[in-house]
């Protein structure tokens, strides 16, 4: 099978550099103590692939009557996957929502971002592709509202909402798309969409009465159609948007490689949003031309855990596309991370840590912040070893800690100090360099029998090796 392209080439990893360049609106997310917020966010499950043709959008999901899982994959089709809950995603796909009509605005292809549950049926938001030609660099993007009234097995199209005021280019991604869809909690759904034109995050909305007829906001109001209307810019906080129910605020997250990871953007009133200062994960780069030497995570969300909503009431969940160093599109995965969010009433020290976590098998192990794949996918969860930090922390020494392989065989360094023969594949994240408060040590430890390597939190090594240094302190688990 011939590998499928990926669908606009390059767009994530452009929009970071805009965001260094461009600010949204000046309010400044009122009520929202972005510096008072802990995040933690746990070991990461790779949850689907790898898959050469699919796994090219958002993952959207819903809960089925009988309390399974339903999730959504795309790339030009839409599949449905069925599982017990959001973890067990692994299974058979079917197709349920194919390209459109030759001269449609859909006959590239059709994309499911996202749902929301009706009384007695499915809406569906539905990015959609026309005038393509990807080995030019060539597509125009706009996004449609389907109905399902058989849980997601079938849609009805009832038509184009969104669109860019800008229309097909000779040899460029035009309009808007790639969006999320939420429910406000105030009689409106929101979108948050990518306007190709200058990279930026838009917003539109439409009461959920009547959600065939949508508005973006511009220059302070939400009167300008969704077909072709004009939008002001609020940033680009990225189009994974979810709705914190408890606080009522909108939190979106966004890949972006000059900020040096997955950053997270929270607003109260929908369009005016704060970024936290620290990544939510650590990358290296967001390149898209593939295979590269960084990985890429792209296209994350936001979920509940329990009901795949993007209104998010229960144990909060992050989900990504993810591929790995060296590898191209053929290597595409379903990456799930469990998060869990503070509020707290004064500025924390350290907001956000990511779980450095061990995986074995019994007689080999590796120790990660990342998914694992290939040789490695077989590993099972052992232990939380330590949280590491996204970033070096101000005011403190820290060591950034690096993970280097050879094969199937991993080991943490220092950055600059893989060893040899070892190839460095990704940032694992920092360690302070002294104890601090809420620290555990962080040991690089070895196997006696087997080459494997692995860290702990004891000297010992947890009895499953010898010490071989102290690498760090990270954040308790």
């Amino acid at each position: 099978m011939t590998p499928a392209r990926p669908r606009a080439l390059g767009l994530l990893a452009l929009a970071g550099m805009w965001t260094a360049l461009s600010s949204g609106p000046a309010a400044a997310a009122e009520g929202i103590c972005a510096d008072c917020l802990q995040i933690r966010v746990g070991p990461p499950k790779v949850v689907r692939g790898p898959f050469p043709d699919e796994l090219d959008s958002a993952f959207a999901s819903f809960l089925l009557p009988d309390g399974r899982m339903r999730g959504f994959s795309a790339n030009s089709t839409t599949y449905a996957i069925d599982g017990q809950d959001l973890a067990d995603m692994a299974g058979p796909r079917r197709p349920v929502l194919a390209a459109g009509e030759a001269g449609s605005r859909s006959d590239c292809g059709r994309w499911l971002t996202a749902i929301q549950q009706r009384p007695d049926e499915l809406l569906g938001f539905v990015h959609q592709e026309r005038a393509c030609d990807y080995t030019a660099g060539r597509t125009d993007k706009s996004m449609a509202i389907a109905i399902s009234v058989d849980d997601g097995l079938s849609w009805t199209d009832l038509g184009t909402v969104i669109s860019g005021r800008d229309g097909p280019r000779p040899d460029a991604i035009s309009g808007e798309g790639d969006c999320s869809l939420l429910n406000g909690e105030d009689g409106f759904y929101y979108a948050y969409c990518l306007r190709n034109a200058d990279w930026q995050t838009i917003a539109a909305r439409a009461r959920i009465d009547a959600p065939l007829v949508w508005h973006k906001y511009y220059e302070g109001s939400w009167d300008e159609p969704g077909l072709g209307g004009a939008a002001s810019a609020i940033g680009f906080v990225g189009t994974g948007a979810g709705f914190l129910a408890t606080q009522g605020w909108v939190a979106a997250v966004a890949t972006d490689p000059w900020f040096g990871g997955l950053r997270l953007s929270l607003s109260a009133d929908k369009v005016g949003f704060v970024d936290l200062d620290e990544p939510l994960l650590s990358i290296d780069g967001s390149d898209w031309q593939r295979p590269a030497e960084t990985d890429l995570i792209a296209y994350a969300g936001l979920l509940d855990a329990h009901s795949g909503s993007t209104t998010i009431r229960g144990p909060l969940l992050l989900s990504y596309v993810y591929v790995p160093p060296g590898k191209g599109f053929e290597s595409r995965h379903l990456v799930q991370h469990a998060v869990t969010l503070v509020v707290g009433d004064a500025p924390v020290p350290v907001q956000v840590g990511m779980a450095l976590t061990r995986w074995g098998d019994g007689t080999g192990y590796v120790t990660s912040t990342g998914p694992l794949t290939g040789a490695r996918s077989d590993l099972r969860q052992d232990r939380l070893v330590a949280y590491l930090l996204t970033r070096a922390p101000q005011g403190s020494p820290s060591r950034k800690i690096a993970e280097c392989g050879r094969g199937p065989v991993q080991k943490l360094a220092v950055e600059g100090s893989c060893a040899p023969g070892f190839v460095r594949e990704r940032t694992a994240g920092w360690l302070f360099a002294e104890v601090q408060p809420g620290t555990v040590p962080v040991y690089g430890c070895r196997t006696k029998t087997v080459e494997s390597y692995f860290a702990a939190s004891a000297a010992d090594c947890d009895g499953l090796g010898v010490a071989e240094g102290l690498l760090g302190y990270g954040l308790t688990p």
